[in-house]
């Protein structure tokens, strides 16, 4: 599933936000991409399984734990 910056998602929990941050992990022990090594993306597709995590809303979690995409991020060309 492609993420983006932008994008509504739900987790697994149930809990729904705006996406506002991408994290990915460049160490194997910062799973929750939070050294100041991590890198941040504007997209990222989940099927690569990096290790990583994302912030929507208040809320944050793993890319596993990314359920569903509720509403795409509108295109402000349109």
């Amino acid at each position: 599933m492609i993420i983006n910056i932008g994008d509504t998602i739900r987790d697994k929990k149930g809990r729904e936000g705006e996406l506002i941050n991408i994290g990915i992990a460049t160490e194997k022990s910062d799973v929750a991409a939070e050294n100041d090594t991590s890198l941040n993306a504007q997209t990222y597709d989940t099927d690569l399984n990096y290790m990583g995590a994302v912030t929507f809303g208040s809320n944050w979690c793993y890319f596993h734990q990314i359920d569903e995409v509720v509403k795409r991020k509108q295109d402000d060309t349109e």
